[in-house]
């Protein structure tokens, strides 16, 4: 079986997407049963999440920067990305703070429903840059190379060269655009032209 560059992150995505809900739904199930067994299982499962997250986070920047996204498409990823960043961090505080207390506080659990919900929406966007945008298909010319290195069809050494070469120059993209001003232009587009009365064509349904 191979994968190649760009793949790795849809493999990685569905670890936070699957985990931080289960995580914060048996902390929040714990806490109207007195069950300590589901509180047992949601202070591992959130340090799972948080794992998850980083790889999926890692991955993704790896992938922008061999997909080819342009005007709105890009600012999607833009706003894709930055959010993920955002919920990586979250999980990761939420990690640390949960394995410091057996029960979750009221503090706690609020974030985690806010960190669903923000995780809930990259997802929708991700979704919309393949399926709407073609980001990442090779067919729909989504991809910048056709020959990108392959783990598992030929040396290893090219693909994960080239991997770190990606991720370096992902963070320093998003540095960049950071700087910009470039937070969530997605959203932003989307208030704009709700301001201006027209429809936001990139919320969610």
């Amino acid at each position: 079986m191979a994968i190649q560059l760009q793949q790795m992150h849809p493999a990685m995505v569905h670890l936070p997407i699957t985990l931080l809900p289960l995580a914060v739904g048996a902390d929040l199930l714990g806490c109207v049963t007195r069950d300590k067994s589901l509180h047992s299982f949601g202070q591992k499962a959130i340090v799972l999440a948080a794992v998850g997250a980083a790889a999926a986070a890692t991955t993704g920047l790896i992938a922008g920067e061999e997909v080819n996204a342009e005007g709105d498409a890009r600012d999607m990823l833009m706003t894709d990305r930055n959010l993920n960043f955002v919920a990586t961090v979250v999980a990761a505080c939420m990690a640390f703070g949960r394995s410091r207390r057996k029960t979750p506080g009221a503090l706690y659990l609020g974030v985690g429903v806010a960190g669903v919900g923000l995780l809930a929406y990259t997802a929708y966007l991700g979704g919309k840059l393949v399926y709407e945008s073609g980001i990442g298909v090779a067919t729909a010319k989504g991809v910048y190379r056709a020959d990108a290195p392959t783990l598992g069809g030929g040396p290893a050494g090219g693909f994960f060269k080239t991997a770190g070469t990606d991720l370096v120059h992902g963070v320093q993209h998003m540095a960049e655009e950071l700087g910009q001003g470039k937070f969530v232009p997605t959203l932003m587009a989307a208030t704009e032209k709700v301001a201006a009365g027209a429809p936001a064509v990139a919320a969610p349904s």
